[in-house]
C-alpha cells in the first residue's frame, strides 16, 4: 500500500505520496467566473482566461473547516486520475488539521475519509507536528527530530506558535496571532485601491502581487524613510497588470524595456514593506495583539525553564506565509532582541 500525504490548508492543498518526490499544490477553493458564471473546481481556475472579479468559496471559515461541500469537491478533484489517481482502498492517508481542532469536526472527517472515501487507515495531526518531525533534516542535516523546537507556522488565517518536546505539543504554551497570508492579502487591496486602482474585487490577482512583490524589512523606519525620498527609491516599482489573454497574473516591469502598449501600471513602493510589517504590528490593522516575535517569546516563557534555551534555538518557521522574502531573517532578529533583553 501506498501512503498519501495531504497538507490541507485553508488556501492551498499540498499532497503527494510518500514515496514520490513531486507533491502537487491544489487551491483549497471553489471559484465562479464573473462574466461566464463558470464554477472552476481547485486547480481547473488556472485554465480559465476569465480571471477577473473571481468569486471565491472556500471550506474554512477562520481557520477551522466548515462548508464540507466545497471541501469535498476538491478532495474529488484531488484524489481523481487528472491529479493524484488515488485508489483510497489500498492508500493509507496521513491528512494535516488545525491546531485545537473540534471535536466535531474530527468526527465529521473521519467519517468522510473512511465511509465517503474508504481509505485503509487515516492519521491526523496539525501541520506542525509533521514540520516538526521533518525538523531533524532542517536543523542537523539529517537525523531524527530535535528533543524540544518551536514551530511557527504562518498560515493563511492565522498564525500558530507551537512548543514541542520529544514531538508533543506543550498545549499550554501554544499561542495564536491572527495574522496570516489572507489578512495581508487584504489589507494589500485596500491599501492599493485607495491609493491608485480600485482592486477589491481582484483577490486573484493582489495575492499574486503579494507573493511577487512584497518582502520583509529588516529595518521598517529606515526603509519608510527611504521610500518618501521618492526620485531615489530602492522599493519603487511597476506592476503590469494581466489582461488574461498575454498574461494572468501580471509580472513587475523591468525598468530597462518601456511598458507594454495598452497595458494598465500598478505603481508600488512602501505598500512593497508595510504591508507585511503587520505580522509584527497587528496593531496596524487593528488587531490588539501581539507581534509573532512577541508571541514566540511569551510561548517559550511558558514552557519549562530547562526547556527555553532549546526552543529558542530549534526554531522553525513553516506555511505559507513564511515565503515573504526577510521574514526568517526579521524574526530571528527580533527574538534574539527579546531574548537577551529579558
Amino acid at each position: 500500500m501506498r501512503t498519501l500525504v495531504v497538507d490541507n490548508g485553508s488556501f492551498a492543498i499540498k499532497c503527494g505520496f510518500a514515496d514520490d518526490g513531486s507533491p502537487h499544490t491544489i487551491p483549497n477553493a471553489v471559484t465562479r467566473t464573473r462574466r461566464t458564471k463558470q464554477v472552476l473546481v481547485g486547480d481547473l481556475a488556472d485554465s480559465s482566461t476569465d480571471l477577473a472579479g473571481l468569486y471565491y468559496r472556500t471550506p474554512f471559515e477562520r481557520g477551522y473547516l466548515t462548508r464540507w461541500d466545497v471541501q469535498l469537491a476538491v478532495w474529488d478533484r484531488v484524489l481523481s486520475d487528472r491529479v493524484l489517481a488515488c485508489a483510497p482502498g489500498d492508500t493509507h492517508l496521513i491528512l494535516t488539521e488545525p491546531q485545537f481542532n473540534f471535536g466535531q469536526i474530527k468526527r465529521s472527517m473521519d467519517e468522510i475519509v473512511f465511509e465517503e472515501y474508504g481509505f485503509a487507515s487515516l492519521v491526523r495531526a496539525p501541520a506542525s507536528r509533521l514540520s516538526v518531525l521533518g525538523a531533524g533534516d532542517l536543523i542537523y542535516g539529517g537525523g531524527p527530530a530535535p528533543d524540544c523546537a518551536l514551530v511557527v507556522d504562518c498560515g493563511h488565517a492565522f498564525t500558530h506558535i507551537v512548543p514541542y518536546a520529544h514531538e508533543r505539543a506543550v498545549t499550554a504554551a501554544v499561542r495564536r496571532v491572527d495574522v496570516g497570508g489572507r489578512l495581508l492579502t487584504n489589507y494589500l487591496k485596500e491599501t492599493v485601491s485607495f491609493r491608485y486602482w480600485d482592486m477589491m474585487d481582484e483577490t486573484y490577482i493582489m495575492n499574486a502581487v503579494k507573493e511577487k512583490c512584497c518582502f520583509v524589512s529588516q529595518d521598517f523606519a529606515r526603509d519608510l524613510e527611504c521610500a518618501r525620498a521618492k526620485r531615489q527609491c530602492p522599493y519603487a516599482l511597476e506592476y503590469v497588470l494581466p489582461d488574461f489573454t498575454t498574461s494572468k497574473q501580471g509580472f513587475i516591469r523591468d525598468p530597462a524595456n518601456g511598458a507594454p502598449e495598452g497595458c494598465q501600471l500598478l505603481p508600488l513602493c512602501n505598500e512593497r514593506f508595510a504591508v507585511p510589517e503587520a505580522l509584527f504590528h497587528p496593531l496596524d490593522v487593528g488587531i490588539e495583539q501581539l507581534g509573532i516575535h512577541e508571541a514566540v517569546v511569551q510561548a517559550v516563557g511558558a514552557c519549562p525553564e530547562p526547556m527555553r534555551a532549546v526552543l529558542l534555538a530549534n526554531i522553525v518557521l513553516t506555511g505559507g506565509t513564511a515565503a515573504l522574502p526577510g521574514l526568517a531573517e526579521r524574526l530571528q532578529r527580533e527574538v534574539q532582541a527579546l531574548a537577551t533583553g529579558t
